[in-house]
């Protein structure tokens, strides 16, 4: 099989292997697998700016037109070298992986074609494919652990000639992880920032650096809305202390229930499974117990009801900031309450 680890992806984009012109970048994390496709351009000697011989397509696109792929494929440059070929947006489509597997059987001349997709499971057409074919390697970008996230930050530093003591880089470290390329941004901001200084302080990070995690903003959605009440109150506490606003926690859990009556609808009207419904969304692999979960508690009408009552709380909220921590407080446990009520109930 045509692939690598996890941890290996970086030591192997490092030293691309030009026996593999059929590239597969795929993961949970889309802005990783946007930056390691940035470095699999730098390195395939392309210049980006060259609409001839750098060309971008979207799967979308070509899961309606597939021969475009090919006729861009087999197209020679008309200045000589190698052309790349681009493909962003990829996911279950069957058309693409079918011309993937014809590509890696029979690859192009002097050209890359590189794939981006979100996360695929193993048995994804497109991913098989790739594995399967003697000129594909497929490479999975899996979001920023402690170690991977400690390189990019030392890369960062080294670059901009700056260093932080331990206690600084924890906090910096707790800010970022969200989104590979997102994290990069604040690390390279805060380096303009303390540009001179020689040792990047706290007060810097306090002074510059957002929070692009948001994870506990997500995790008390998702403990909300899929009925584990027990994590509530230690959630609430997270994000009170860290000032998060009620108004984003609010519009977080009114953007779900949203989202949530679209798929109800799909599954009550179309009779389409759970399971299919929720990869179609393509969300964090962290995220789809949560909303696979939500998603066979509430139905139709449970779901109106509480985009209703969150509309009314958001306004509330806005009316009376005072108690606004009180209603965020208030809409999160008993929402979870429902959705717990009704997960016992589909258990009987």
């Amino acid at each position: 099989m045509a692939q690598k680890k996890a941890h290996e992806v970086d030591a192997f984009l490092s030293r691309p292997d030009t026996s593999f012109p059929v590239l597969l970048l795929y993961g949970p994390d889309p802005g990783l697998v946007s930056e390691r496709a940035e470095t699999v351009v730098k390195h395939s000697g392309v210049p980006a700016s060259d609409p001839f011989s750098h060309v971008v397509l979207q799967a979308e696109d070509l899961e309606r037109d597939i021969g475009r792929l090919f006729d861009e494929a087999r197209t020679v440059s008309l200045f000589g070298g190698r052309r790349l070929l681009r493909v962003k947006g990829a996911g279950n489509g069957r058309n693409l992986a079918d011309a993937v597997a014809d590509l890696a059987a029979d690859p192009p001349a002097d050209c890359t074609i590189l794939i981006e997709a979100g996360d695929l499971k193993k048995s994804a057409p497109l991913r098989t494919q790739v594995e399967r074919g003697r000129a594909a390697m497929a490479l999975p970008c899996y979001q920023d652990e402690d170690k991977a996230l400690d390189r990019m930050i030392d890369e960062e530093l080294a670059a901009a000639g700056l260093s932080m003591d331990r206690a600084t880089r924890e906090m910096l470290r707790a800010r970022l992880g969200a989104d590979r390329l997102a994290s990069r941004g604040e690390v390279r901001k805060l380096c303009l920032y303390a540009l001179g200084k020689g040792q990047i302080a706290e007060e810097d990070i306090e002074a510059i650096v957002g929070d692009v995690s948001a994870e506990t903003v997500d995790e008390a959605v998702d403990a909300a809305a899929s009925g584990e009440v027990r994590r509530l109150p230690e959630l609430i506490g997270r994000l009170v202390s860290s000032g998060t606003s009620t108004f984003q926690l609010h519009g977080a859990l009114l953007r779900f229930f949203q989202g949530l009556q679209v798929m109800r609808g799909e599954v009550e009207t179309k009779g389409t499974p759970i399971s299919a419904v929720v990869e179609r969304r393509r969300p964090h692999f962290r995220r789809r117990p949560a909303m696979e979960a939500a998603l066979g508690a509430w139905d139709g009408a449970g779901i109106a009801a509480v985009l209703s009552r969150l509309e009314h709380d958001i306004l509330l909220s806005r009316r009376e900031a005072a108690l606004a921590v009180t209603v965020m407080r208030r809409s999160l446990i008993e929402i979870g309450v429902e959705a717990a009520r009704r997960r016992a109930r589909a258990r009987r």
